[in-house]
C-alpha cells in the first residue's frame, strides 16, 4: 500500500529543513515570527462569539492527544480486523513515535504558551500536540483507508473531510489561545517528515514482517 518513491528523500529533506528553520527562529525569538503569529491570530480571532468558542472547544476536545490515541487504536483495530495487520501495527508506531518526537521538541524549543490560554493547556507550546496527532491520523486514513474504498465519491469525500478536520483543529488551537499559528505549522512539518521516515521503514520491512505469526496473512 506504500510503494517505493524517488521523491520521498526529497520530501523528507524539504520537511526537515523547513521544520529546522522554523524551530530555530522560534527558539531564537525572531521578530518576524512574532509578527507573523500576531497577524494570523488577529485574522483567526477577528470574529469571536459564543458559537465559535463552543464549536472550537468541542473540536479541540475531540482532537486532544489522549483522544488521538483512542482514535488511532480504533483505526488500528479496524485495519487489523480486515487483515491489514502490518498497517495496523505501523499506524500505532507512527503515532507513538510522533508523540515522542513532539515531546522532545517541545522541551528543546521550550516556547511558552500564548497569554490567555486555558489552564487545562499545560506544558510548552511548540509544536502543537493536538495538530501533530490529528495530522498522523489523517495520514493513516488517506494512505490506507481512502484507496481501498470502491466508491470513488465516498473516498474523495472522506479525504476532503479529513483534510478539513485537520485545518479546523489548527484553527481551533489558535482561536482558543492555546497555540501560536506557527505551533500548528510546526506540528504539520514534524508530522510530515516523520511520516516520510515511517513510509520508508514500511517499504523496507513490511514483507519481512509477514514472517511473524502476528502478521500472518496480512495484506501488503
Amino acid at each position: 500500500m506504500i510503494d517505493k518513491s524517488r521523491s520521498r528523500p526529497i520530501k523528507f529533506v524539504i520537511a526537515v529543513i523547513l521544520f529546522a528553520y522554523l524551530s530555530y527562529f522560534i527558539s531564537d525569538g525572531a521578530i518576524g515570527i512574532d509578527l507573523l503569529d500576531a497577524g494570523v491570530t488577529s485574522i483567526v480571532t477577528i470574529q469571536t462569539n459564543g458559537f465559535f468558542t463552543g464549536l472550537f472547544t468541542v473540536i479541540s476536545w475531540l482532537a486532544s492527544p489522549g483522544r488521538d490515541i483512542m482514535w488511532m487504536i480504533i483505526l488500528a483495530f479496524l485495519l487489523y480486523g480486515f487483515k491489514y495487520k502490518i498497517q495496523a501495527f505501523w499506524s500505532l508506531v507512527l503515532l507513538a513515535g510522533g508523540n515522542i518526537l513532539g515531546f522532545i521538541f517541545k522541551h528543546l524549543v521550550a516556547r511558552s504558551r500564548p497569554i490567555g490560554h486555558s489552564a487545562s493547556d499545560t506544558g510548552y507550546s511548540y509544536p502543537s500536540g493536538h495538530v501533530l496527532g490529528t495530522f498522523l491520523i489523517v495520514a493513516v486514513i488517506v494512505i490506507f483507508i481512502v484507496p481501498e474504498l470502491e466508491n470513488y465519491r465516498l473516498a474523495d469525500a472522506i479525504q476532503a473531510v479529513s483534510v478539513i478536520w485537520l485545518i479546523l483543529v489548527m484553527i481551533s488551537r489558535v482561536y482558543l489561545s492555546a497555540h501560536y499559528p506557527t505551533d500548528t505549522v510546526g506540528a504539520v512539518l514534524l508530522g510530515w517528515w516523520w511520516l516520510e521516515v515511517m513510509e520508508w521503514l514500511y517499504v523496507l520491512y513490511a514483507r519481512k514482517l509477514l514472517q511473524w505469526r502476528l502478521f500472518y496473512r496480512s495484506y501488503l
